[in-house]
């Protein structure tokens, strides 16, 4: 080094520290950015392995458990849980004169056998039965009745007639036996605008009333018969409203009455002897001792109708025939198909100790099954039809009794459930019959429920706490290491921005 007037020269430089510390450099650069990519990793790592180490419960999945059938010598049936008829070929059935016709046991609720039973056809006077029920359900029979023009005015000149006139008062009593024995137009039409006030109003409440009692094909629009296109009902739907018009004591009373007499009215100054019009109540010829009540109906579009109800050895059968050519048959040929109901068909009582060990066995095996669930059963019920109806010559082989659990399938998950098991007959001939219902209630053991319930919650909590908090804790750690990279680097910058060169003489 060379001096000139005994002095060194000035040299610039930097002074600096080691090569670690400076930043200067691109090297140095990448070497720092390299490692604060690292620790960024790191940290990401860590939060992922966490996360997957804390889960939270995983639901149970949903899962049907079945219960199989219980072994027997045979396989179980396929039921036949409804029909229409219960004898679709009958033999030897009688020879009907009518469009339609229907036969039906009232005891056991079973249809036994009928032609076009389902088929829409004009009611008649038939229509009558609903017009009554709906008056001893809404009126009582004592009531008077003052007659209006709108109750009469509209029914044809050519109708049966009490003749009342307007202004009459006329007891509900009266308008029901006038109806039922002389097929009187307006003491029906009388008691339809009292509960009513109008045609219109009372045909909404016969056909809902209708609904009510099962009919599937019927609609009225008027209280006594007159026939119009949207006035029909069916067979089957006419046996369930005399089903329903024999729970009243009037209503028998009534049509069993072979002579009544209205007594002297505000308007009327002389008694009414009424004489029933049906041949089975006045008439030898036609008598039946096993009837009970009915109505006959008579319109040039319908022919001429009957439904009624007969009594024997404690069976109440109704039969219905529609359309039937002449007045007199359809008597005949009514007895000849009650008869025929009686002989041909039996009805008894379902007795449930009958299916004791059928229903104790299927229960105990039940109980087993939901048992290694955790369940247990609450409560049975044991739903049997009360009457059951088959043809005589079925009852007479015998039956054996079981129930079918091949449809039965348990929900372990469920909190409680109710399973629904066919109770049959099996008769001799091979036929079987569904007569009732097992119903079971299947519920999670309580203690497990609780104890379990609570524990499985508390822990889910704890552990969504856990979780929740060190996420928060490593997202802070994280967001802190970065924010201590970044202020180091800018302090590192902005010092070697700010310092002067260091001179070295």
């Amino acid at each position: 080094m060379s001096c000139k007037d005994g002095k060194l020269p000035i040299i610039s430089g930097v002074i600096g520290n080691n090569s670690s510390d400076h930043f200067g450099s691109p090297d140095q650069h990448r070497f720092f950015i390299n490692r604060c990519f690292s620790v960024g990793v790191s940290v990401l790592l860590i939060i992922i392995i966490v996360l997957s180490m804390i889960q939270p419960a995983s639901p149970l999945t949903t899962a049907s458990m079945s219960l199989q059938p219980m072994s027997s010598s045979s396989p179980l049936p396929t039921i036949r849980y409804e029909t229409v008829l219960l004898d679709e070929t009958p033999t030897d059935i009688p020879d009907i004169d009518g469009q339609s016709f229907l036969l039906y046991d009232a005891l056991s609720g079973t249809f036994l056998v009928g032609k076009n039973c389902d088929d829409t056809m004009d009611p008649a006077s038939t229509t009558m039965i609903i017009t009554i029920i709906l008056a001893l359900e809404m009126l009582k029979p004592d009531n008077m009745i003052t007659v209006t023009a709108e109750m009469i005015d509209y029914i044809p000149a050519d109708y049966l007639r009490l003749g009342l006139v307007v202004g009459e008062d006329i007891s509900v009593r009266d308008c029901i036996y006038a109806s039922l024995l002389t097929t009187a137009n307006d003491a029906c039409s009388a008691l339809a605008f009292e509960i009513a006030g109008s045609r219109e109003g009372f045909a909404e409440l016969m056909n809902t009333r209708a609904t009510e009692l099962g009919c599937t094909d019927t609609h009225f629009t008027n209280p006594f018969g007159y026939s119009e296109a949207e006035h029909y009902t069916t067979a089957h739907d006419l046996a369930l409203i005399m089903e329903k018009a024999i729970e009243f004591e009037l209503f028998i009373e009534a049509s069993a009455t072979q002579t009544y007499t209205v007594m002297p009215t505000n308007k009327f100054s002389d008694k009414r002897i009424l004489n029933n019009r049906n041949r089975f109540i006045s008439t030898t010829t036609y008598s039946y001792d096993k009837y009970v009540a009915g109505k006959t109906g008579h319109s040039e579009i319908s022919g001429n109708s009957i439904v009624a109800a007969a009594e024997s050895d404690g069976r109440m059968l109704i039969g219905v025939i529609l359309g039937a050519s002449d007045t007199e048959i359809r008597y005949l040929n009514l007895v000849d198909l009650f008869e025929y109901g009686f002989s041909r068909y039996t009805t008894t009582f379902n007795d449930v100790s009958e299916y004791k060990s059928a229903i104790d066995e299927v229960i105990d095996q039940i109980n087993i099954t939901v048992k290694e669930v955790g369940m247990k059963t609450t409560e049975t019920v044991t739903d049997l039809q009360p009457f059951i109806t088959v043809p005589s010559s079925r009852s007479l082989g015998g039956y054996s009794t079981g129930l079918d659990l091949s449809g039965v399938a348990v929900d372990p998950n469920a909190e409680t459930q109710e399973l629904k098991i066919p109770i049959y007959r099996r008769y001799s001939d091979g036929t079987d019959m569904v007569v009732g219902t097992l119903l079971v209630t299947v519920v999670k053991e309580s203690a497990n429920i609780d104890k379990d319930s609570d524990k499985s919650e508390q822990s889910q909590r704890i552990q969504e706490f856990i979780r929740k908090s060190i996420i928060i804790l490593l997202m802070l750690s994280a967001l802190l290491i970065a924010l201590a990279i970044f202020l180091r680097i800018h302090k590192r910058r902005k010092s070697l921005m700010h310092r002067k060169d260091t001179k070295i003489l």
